[in-house]
């Protein structure tokens, strides 16, 4: 009898033991996920707080019945959906908690900035386009994200030695690269698809070795007025889009870009700290003459053609442009290519509107150079002990750390010793005389 008493003591000494140790435990991993609760919102306060025009995302803005997409009034048979989430409050209703920019009398009304404040940036997605496999660049396109306040999806990229040959829009030069302009151009190609498949109204895709500047979330709403005033959208109604409604494509990632010949209007972006200093501006082609111009000024225009596809939006209607001329038709080019062609080319009605100096740009990362694309061959031989962004001042990825300790506003240049410190706020006007700033 006394050693099964001490056996039951035991056994009860030990269920309590356990209790307390799993009382502990369960203690520890709440506190534990409540801190990172509070290192996520305090890195969400972070660039909604301390950016030009601030202000934490909402949601967007749901679609009317009716609505412009390139031109021509979608139904609602086949408008594409917004998938706008719910609130008790009317988007009409809701109010920013700082001012966007102003162009005169113009400026972009409530719901527009709320919806640019969002964790699409104002579209209806984000997409960035990765090779399965690189996960080296899908995280570090996570990181640099989350970092911004936005999110994405994952659209796979494609090895051209797996499109079937009957699957092609022409007949592609046979050499070194085919396969990876193949793969580019099918990767595109399903990004277009996606839209239309999703109904998208408008979205964005970035390439997976895209950088930005800290101030990104500035720079789009500059854009998105930029965008708004070329495109005359009348300030008595909001538009469907933030960046204005009737656009097929905005290039906001590219190597070269060449206004509309004849075409003079343009929306002045000036005293812009982050526009990228004359001498290190690189490019591989065609760009706007900006002699007639202050070094911190950023234009914007109407384009007759990019190339590079760091990163661009299309509507809805663009993308349907896009399937019907780079996939049904016979074409047989790099994708980049294509789209410059589209822009250029008046009779297919492809309306694009560029930046420049652009505002996403190409990044290489320390280590092989053999790594850098997955169009290429990667033969490359060079070993960086650095890495680097083409024309983004205060590269996101180069300030990784910064950002990660909520140290933004120590964010550094590039190139500290030819960036000007600027003071004031950014001054946007617009233009519509004649400016010889097309090159030749």
């Amino acid at each position: 009898m006394l050693g099964r008493g001490v056996g039951d003591a035991r056994r009860k000494i030990t269920l309590i033991v356990l209790l307390g140790c799993f009382l502990v435990i369960s203690l520890v991993a709440f506190r534990r996920q409540e801190q990172i609760k509070d290192i996520i919102q305090d890195q969400t306060n972070q660039w909604s707080n301390v950016s030009v025009h601030e202000t934490k995302p909402v949601t967007r803005p749901a679609e009317p019945s009716l609505e412009e997409q390139g031109g021509r009034t979608v139904t609602p048979a086949d408008k594409p959906s917004t998938t706008a989430e719910k609130s008790k409050t009317p988007l009409s209703e809701k109010k920013p908690v700082a001012p966007g920019p102003k162009l005169g009398d113009r400026s972009l009304p409530d719901a527009n900035l709320i919806a640019l404040r969002n964790e699409t940036l104002g579209f209806e997605q984000v997409y960035v386009l990765n090779v399965p496999g690189r996960t080296d660049k899908s995280d570090a396109m996570r990181l640099t994200s989350s970092l911004t306040g936005f999110n994405f999806e994952i659209i796979n990229g494609v090895s051209g030695k797996n499109v079937p040959a009957k699957a092609l829009s022409g007949v592609f030069e046979d050499g070194e690269g085919k396969n990876g302009v193949i793969g580019c151009w099918r990767g595109h190609m399903n990004f277009a698809h996606t839209i239309i498949k999703n109904r998208h109204a408008t979205a964005l895709i970035l390439e997976d070795d895209a950088d930005w500047d800290v101030d990104f979330r500035s720079q789009l709403e500059l854009v998105a007025l930029g965008s708004q005033t070329l495109l005359d959208t009348p300030q008595t109604t909001d538009p469907l889009s933030p960046y204005g409604d009737g656009w097929d494509l905005i290039w906001l990632g590219h190597c070269a870009s060449q206004p509309i010949d004849g075409d003079y209007r343009r929306v002045l972006m000036k005293n812009d700290p982050t526009v990228t200093p004359p001498s290190h501006r690189v490019n591989f082609g065609g760009v706007p003459d900006m002699t007639p111009y202050d070094n911190s000024t950023r234009i914007m225009y109407f384009t007759k053609g990019s190339t590079c596809t760091y990163a661009y939006a299309l509507s809805f209607h663009g993308a349907q442009k896009v399937l019907k001329w780079l996939s049904m038709d016979v074409y047989n080019k790099p994708v980049d290519f294509g789209l410059h062609d589209m822009c250029a080319e008046k009779e297919r009605g492809f309306k694009c509107l560029g930046v420049f100096p652009q505002i996403i740009g190409d990044h290489k990362p320390a280590g092989g150079a053999n790594k850098d694309s997955d169009i290429g061959d990667g033969k490359a031989t060079k070993v960086r002990e650095r890495g680097f962004s083409y024309n983004i001042v205060r590269s996101t990825r180069l300030n990784v750390d910064l950002l990660i300790d909520g140290k933004r506003d120590e964010a550094t240049s590039q190139w500290p010793e030819d960036t000007p410190t600027l003071t004031g706020p950014v001054e946007v006007e617009i233009r519509d005389h004649r400016v010889d700033d097309t090159p030749d």
